[in-house]
């Protein structure tokens, strides 16, 4: 009986150092994960050693207790890849069937972490640290960014590009590029929930966190020069600002788009006219705002709007030629097939079609009801709606599909930056 109790005893001091380490592994994937200066140093080798162990140190319960349905809908997702590599047409533009199936698996590893320690553990500290450690290196990098673009104005677009002669130079003073930029965007409009919204039940010390961390960010994005991420955070601030619950935001974007359908072209574009003198000083900024404006008030569409435009539609105008299985599914021919490469959703539905795009829309969709059900009557609902709501826009305009860094902000962080607070907690609580 004392022998059994002794190993009982020392199975359970085991099975608690590996806990302790799975939760400070976490912390370290997320920093590898948000940090561009690390990211470019450590390479992916090191990140995969991490997810390794972290792996190993999971409670194996979890397996058993039931995966939820945005869970299993991934699994389908990455199955329905496997006729395009068997026929070797796993590709996404220029990028190879590795990298493409990585950057694929890591945009949705959010919902796995979010899931184990959210639904599984229920291990607010836990989430409270991944918030604050992701916060932290945000603001780390965000400073890093927004003083190598003060000497490389161009670095972050030409990060972005991937054509720029000083690729590394830029990644080795720790400037983001278009994932930290785009990600640290979302993370901007859900800090408002801390920064803005009324939480008589925050301490200030936490609102002023958050402030701080929003206004380097929100530097750091004006001196970025990515027009769209400024227009989405002006949108972000105003759903949350201004706007009261769910269905308020909701009723917003009809509006928004009925606006745009129905108001007068003028009107839009002297208020774009009006918001590039706002950026005299930045010539990126300011040229594409005016660019935009020629297009209600010029009587014609400027140059970079409809380089944009055409862009958008050469994806969608391929999708509707290749509905099923896209430019790379039986019987279709990439070669005779434009692909635009700047909508996140018509390119992926033009190289996979519906085949390859409805199971990640479903996991999206099951992903973003599940949060919503979660703060459902908690007034971070309308925060996190508001950031779903941009993410989706973002995917119509920008490449997001295999941007990691955005989808770890809104599968893994955005769920769980409630959860802030609990960071402090000096001691891990116990697992029911």
């Amino acid at each position: 009986m004392n022998g059994n109790q002794t190993w009982n005893s020392r199975f359970q001091t085991a099975n608690d150092q590996l806990q302790y380490l799975n939760k400070w592994l976490i912390i370290f994937m997320c920093i590898w994960v948000i940090w561009p200066y690390i990211n470019y140093k450590a390479g992916i080798y090191p990140f995969f050693a991490l997810t390794a162990v972290w792996l190993l140190t999971l409670d194996y319960r979890w397996i058993l207790k039931g995966w939820s349905l945005d869970m299993i809908l991934f699994i389908i997702w990455i199955l329905t890849f496997v006729p395009y590599l068997v026929t070797g047409n796993f590709h996404y533009g220029t990028m190879d069937e590795k990298n493409v199936l990585t950057a694929f698996v890591l945009f949705n590893f959010g919902i796995f972490i979010n899931h184990y320690y959210m639904y599984f553990d229920k291990n607010e500290v836990v989430l409270g640290r991944m918030v604050l450690f992701s916060m932290l290196f945000y603001f780390i990098g965000a400073i890093q960014t927004y003083l190598g673009l003060k000497k490389y104005p161009l670095a972050a677009r030409e990060l972005a590009t991937g054509n720029g002669l000083l690729q590394d130079t830029y990644v080795s003073l720790g400037i983001g590029g278009f994932g930290f930029v785009y990600s640290a965007l979302i993370l901007n409009i859900l800090l408002l929930y801390f920064v803005i919204k009324k939480t008589a039940e925050v301490q200030k010390i936490y609102k002023w966190i958050c402030f701080v961390c929003f206004a380097m960010i929100s530097m750091m994005l004006i001196t970025a020069s990515y027009t769209t991420s400024l227009l989405l955070l002006f949108i972000g601030i105003i759903f949350v600002l201004f706007i009261k619950g769910k269905l308020g935001i909701i009723s917003s974007v009809i509006l928004l788009i009925l606006f745009f359908l129905l108001f007068s072209s003028q009107v839009i574009g002297y208020f774009l006219i009006n918001a590039a003198h706002l950026f005299e000083n930045n010539q990126v900024i300011n040229s594409k705002l005016l660019d935009l404006a020629q297009g209600f008030v010029g009587g014609g569409v400027g140059s970079q709007t409809s380089g944009r435009g055409h862009l958008y539609l050469a994806s969608l105008e391929t999708f509707l030629k290749n509905p099923l299985f896209g430019i790379y599914g039986p019987f279709n021919n990439s070669l005779n097939s434009e692909v635009g490469g700047h909508s996140g959703w018509f390119d992926l539905m033009a190289y996979y079609g519906l085949f390859g795009s409805l199971p990640l829309f479903g996991v999206i969709f099951l992903q973003f009801k599940k949060q919503l059900k979660y703060y459902s009557n908690h007034p971070y609902q309308q925060v996190i709606l508001a950031a779903q709501i941009i993410f989706i826009v973002l995917g119509f305009i920008n490449p997001v599909t295999y941007i990691y860094q955005i989808g770890f902000v809104l599968f893994a962080i955005a769920p769980a930056l409630p959860f802030l607070p609990y960071a402090f907690q000096g001691t891990l609580p116990e697992r029911e």
